[in-house]
């Protein structure tokens, strides 16, 4: 079961922000993630968290954000913690940047008891999960995602990882952190692709389990919103995650429906790493979404209304929706090797209706080769 809570704080504790809390709370290992969402909520962090009961702190983020927010993370954290920056982009996301990351730990002898906060979008954030869930068999983390991709999935659930074999996120653990600090001021930094790449995840929350989340989507200019719109449309997309998640944390059953537009998105986006013109996570993932949306209408799941209105949204997001039919073979190798995948068998998470998920769907070939060849120009 999964319980919410929103806790507004007083102007005294908060200027210029109310906070939206969330709990993201199972009865598994009694779990209880708090969730805080706001504008300019990182300087309070050492309100939300007993920052002093740990023997060290290591700050862990990429050279975009140290760029934009060095100087006020060093405000915030102080002189005396550690701070590891990392390269920024996806090519970054695997073992050796681990191993450097790992090595850093050891040079200042973070122990059992210190904690490591990852502040970036979703490479830091799968990275420092993977890190903290390893380093002497696991050590406490705290998630600071930055981009609205981050904010509303990768940061979420408990899944860390790495790439690895140009495989998408083929190493990782289940690893929860103590707390998760979405502070959409970080968003305002964000290059307007990345930022709009974001809505991917969002428009799949809705696609998967709220038809009215995806109506209220259907009528945004993503580009316009205000923010308290935007902490709106955060907040609601966090709670789907968590209610999913809270359900199926380890992802035996429900929470494999978030999976919907990854099965394709994730080798869309592997393989357009290779050619040299890479897409953004939420770019490949809104691909996939209109390639699997198509599989579930040739299924007879979705009607052509349906899909239609799911096309027609993508594209007023003005995401990518095509890709190179030269890519086919390559997309088809790596769908072939995805995790969710059975006895070689191609596990599909399809739309029963806006709203409405199924999992482990398997289908002929033929439907198959339509959906994709729909996506490739």
């Amino acid at each position: 079961m999964c319980y919410f809570y929103i806790q507004f704080y007083s102007k005294a504790f908060m200027p210029r922000s109310s906070v939206k809390h969330l709990v993201l709370k199972t009865s598994y290992k009694n779990l209880s993630v708090p969730i805080f969402i706001g504008r300019g909520i990182t300087s309070q962090i050492s309100s939300l968290l007993a920052l002093k009961s740990y023997s060290r702190i290591a700050i862990l983020t990429d050279k975009n954000i140290n760029k934009h927010w060095g100087k006020t993370l060093q405000k915030i954290f102080g002189k005396n913690d550690i701070l590891i920056t990392i390269p920024a982009g996806e090519e970054q996301k695997n073992l050796a940047t681990v191993q450097n990351i790992w090595a850093t730990m050891l040079q200042y002898k973070l122990d059992k008891k210190s904690l490591l906060i990852c502040i970036g979008g979703g490479v830091v954030c799968d990275i420092g999960g993977f890190v903290s869930s390893t380093y002497m068999r696991g050590i406490p983390f705290v998630q600071v995602p930055t981009t609205l991709l981050a904010q509303t999935d990768a940061a979420i659930g408990g899944k860390t990882g790495v790439n690895f074999a140009g495989l998408k996120n083929m190493i990782g653990t289940f690893a929860q952190p103590l707390t998760i600090i979405s502070d959409i001021q970080f968003l305002k930094t964000l290059p307007k692709r990345e930022y709009i790449s974001g809505f991917a995840e969002v428009i799949k929350h809705a696609l998967i389990a709220d038809s009215a989340l995806f109506k209220q989507l259907s009528e945004k200019d993503f580009t316009k919103l205000r923010d308290k719109e935007l902490e709106s449309i955060l907040y609601k997309s966090c709670q789907i995650k968590c209610n999913i998640v809270a359900a199926d944390p380890d992802e035996k059953n429900k929470r494999k429906i978030l999976n919907f537009g990854h099965t394709l998105g994730h080798a869309i986006e592997m393989t357009s790493y290779e050619t040299g013109n890479p897409l953004l996570h939420g770019e490949a993932v809104a691909i996939g979404m209109i390639g699997e949306a198509k599989l579930s209408q040739l299924a007879g799941m979705l009607n052509d209304k349906e899909f239609e209105s799911i096309e027609k949204l993508v594209a007023k997001v003005k995401f990518p929706v095509k890709v190179s039919k030269k890519l086919k073979e390559k997309i088809l190798e790596k769908i072939l090797l995805d995790k969710k995948n059975e006895k070689q068998k191609i596990k599909w998470v399809l739309l029963n209706g806006i709203g409405k998920a199924a999992i482990d769907i398997e289908q002929p070939s033929k439907l198959i080769n339509q959906a994709i060849d729909y996506i490739l120009q």
